[in-house]
């Protein structure tokens, strides 16, 4: 009797580490809400089914979302992810706006890590103790594949940068980004505006999001480069601009930008407007959105946003 009773305390021992070990949120979202959620983020957040169904027929968008968190999951290879080789950079001027504005506050002796390694000025818990090494790998090697075959990420950095990256520096970046990804992954952002919309609620919990997902998009927007942007021109004007490393839309006149072409002197509300004056009561600016922190965070706001009310419009 006795040996049956060490017996069972040891497998019960043993089920109970193995539970420890992997153990995952059950509520994260399956392939099939990615897409959705990916096409939400492209396309803004309040489409019907209908809707989001049929551009999920038209677009690839969500296609490329879902292999590249499938590659951060390890559940794909890299030979299986294509390479985009060529990049517009939209307009020189944001391009120059964002050089001039880039911070050095000497955190990193590599001048590429010291510009894009601010903290938030918002009173948010940020958890870098995280690590994952092989997902910081996976990262690595994607980072060094577009290098290599000069893909975006590497078009984007010749435009800011004359040197070049050493193997081990995109090491340490892709470092940087793996605990940034999982840092906000226990927070909770309240809301500090009241408004009648049901889309920003009360209280966002991001951890309903997981660090491969938040990647994903970040690789299909930005190819990783923190100051990447994408100019967004209606009737030959830039009315808004896509804005770092998740590309968060953020309206033309927020930049202290004086161009006839540039804005049209009124600043409407879109993502990051939104986003910052609901949560962060507009402590945030255009600049905190090229740090990767500030990014991220915003674009984990908007994503968990996003599921959560896509979670109302479907049936799981």
């Amino acid at each position: 009797m006795k040996y049956i009773k060490t017996f069972v305390l040891i497998v019960m021992i043993f089920f109970l580490l193995y539970a420890c070990v992997t153990y995952e949120p059950t509520d994260l979202p399956g392939d099939l809400q990615i897409r959705y959620i990916a096409i939400m983020y492209k396309y803004g957040p309040f489409l019907d089914m209908q809707r989001i169904e049929a551009l999920l027929e038209q677009d690839s968008y969500d296609d490329d979302v879902l292999a590249y968190y499938q590659y951060f999951k390890s559940s794909v290879e890299l030979s299986d992810l294509k390479v985009i080789e060529k990049a517009e950079i939209y307009d020189t001027r944001i391009k120059d706006y964002i050089r001039e504005h880039l911070p050095s506050n000497h955190s990193e002796e590599v001048l590429f890590l010291d510009n894009f390694d601010d903290s938030v000025p918002v009173t948010i818990e940020l958890l870098e103790s995280q690590k994952d090494e092989k997902l910081s790998e996976r990262i690595c090697n994607l980072l060094m594949r577009d290098w290599q075959r000069k893909g975006l990420f590497r078009v984007w950095y010749e435009e800011f940068y004359e040197d070049q990256l050493s193997e081990e520096q995109m090491k340490r970046y892709a470092e940087l980004l793996t605990r940034v990804a999982y840092g906000y992954s226990s927070t909770t952002v309240e809301r500090v505006h009241e408004t009648s919309s049901t889309f920003y609620r009360d209280s966002v919990d991001l951890s309903k999001i997981p660090p491969e997902l938040l990647l994903a998009i970040a690789y299909k927007e930005s190819r990783l480069f923190p100051a990447s942007f994408r100019a967004e021109i209606y009737q030959d004007n830039i009315q808004a601009v896509s804005w770092g490393l998740c590309h968060i839309l953020i309206d033309a006149d927020t930049l202290a930008l004086s161009y006839a072409d540039i804005g049209d002197q009124k600043i409407d509300k879109r993502t990051f407007e939104l986003i910052n004056y609901y949560y962060f009561s507009g402590a945030l600016n255009e600049i905190d959105l090229i740090q990767l922190k500030g990014n991220l965070l915003v674009s984990l706001i908007q994503l968990a946003l996003i599921y959560e009310n896509l979670e109302q419009k479907m049936t799981f």
